[in-house]
């Protein structure tokens, strides 16, 4: 077994320029561990609100940035049916930014032969997010609802799923993107740059209101939202890139149609069973649907540090460390 690792580290709160890549010693592998030679690690937006210090979730300084990953199994410890050589994909893993990882068995989910390393690091934090949002408010077949940011990572899949289950998915993205959300199983995409998302969705549904809005916007599209849920649907808000809501005025709520809000978070998801289960249902998809996956950006594991300002700066693609990578 490996007794040392190269990883990135946030070693206070605040942006990018607090990490830093540095070389420790690995811990033997306890019952249940495994150890993986990472091959692509995963950014995503929650890991820079953890960093910040002033999120909900926090974690002590220093502690090893990146939760997702994917890359082939070393080692294992004691109890542990997985063998070397395997291939896996995981999300909920601190310090994923490293060539090497410990990790408890049950967090990992295989990844099959004919998808990337790249891919299953883009895919498994998003699978697992739209999977739990699909189910998290249950829509009954033939209803409307609208999805935003429906071109990103976890869009396009919350799009798939929910199509799979016979809901009439309205997808906004922006720009030539609107194809993208098309091809994912929208039966409308409407691009929010050039149209007004509110009458262009009623326009589309004969201006019947929808059953539910899925939004990882925030406080930007709040009041459009609202105004946009049928009597007794809801808005399931799942992020902030535009600010956190604002405080929920019940009144409001009750005079709109009695509608629901809701905030969707780690808590919708329970026990490694099922979260492996939702990011096999995300691979299995984009096995045969290959424009789910989207594209990347690349970045060495000694700049991990820029591939965080690039995934801040708003960029598309999903952004990606490989420790294999060659320094520029």
């Amino acid at each position: 077994m490996m007794n040392h690792r190269t990883i990135a580290q946030a070693l206070r709160a605040g942006g990018p320029e607090v990490i830093e890549v540095n070389r420790e010693d690995l811990a033997p592998l306890q019952k249940g561990e495994v150890l993986v030679r990472v091959k692509a690690a995963g950014l995503n937006h929650v890991d820079s609100l953890v960093r910040s210090g002033s999120y909900s979730f926090q974690f002590p300084f220093p502690y090893g940035v990146g939760v997702e990953g994917a890359g082939v199994i070393e080692d294992v410890g004691a109890n542990v049916s997985l063998q070397a050589g395997y291939r896996v994909c995981w999300t909920g893993v601190f310090g994923s930014c490293a060539n090497y990882v410990i990790a408890n068995a049950d967090m990992l989910t295989a990844l099959p032969d004919e998808l990337s390393f790249e891919v299953g690091a883009s895919l498994a934090h998003a699978g697992l997010t739209a999977g739990g949002l699909a189910r998290h408010w249950p829509l009954q077949k033939g209803s409307y609802a609208v999805v935003w940011g429906a071109a990103g990572a976890v869009g396009r899949l919350l799009v798939a799923f929910l199509a799979e289950h016979g809901v009439h998915v309205i997808g906004i993205a922006s720009g030539h993107r609107v194809d993208v959300v098309l091809a994912s199983g929208a039966v409308h995409a409407i691009d929010r740059t050039s149209r007004d998302v509110k009458q262009a969705v009623l326009a589309f549904t004969n201006q019947q209101k929808v059953a539910a809005v899925f939004d990882p916007v925030g406080a930007e599209t709040f009041q459009t939202n609202l105004e946009l849920i049928a009597p007794r649907g809801c808005l399931i808000n799942y992020g902030q890139l535009s600010g956190s809501l604002p405080t929920i005025d019940l009144k409001q709520l009750m005079m709109t149609g009695s509608i629901f809000v809701t905030k969707y978070g780690p808590g919708g998801v329970s026990g490694a069973t099922e979260m492996r289960t939702m990011i096999g249902a995300a691979l299995s998809l984009a096995s045969s649907r290959p424009v789910l996956i989207g594209s990347s950006r690349r970045f060495p594991l000694t700049r991990t540090a820029d591939a965080y300002r690039a995934m801040d700066s708003g960029v598309t693609d999903k952004v990606l460390v490989l420790p294999d990578e060659p320094v520029h």
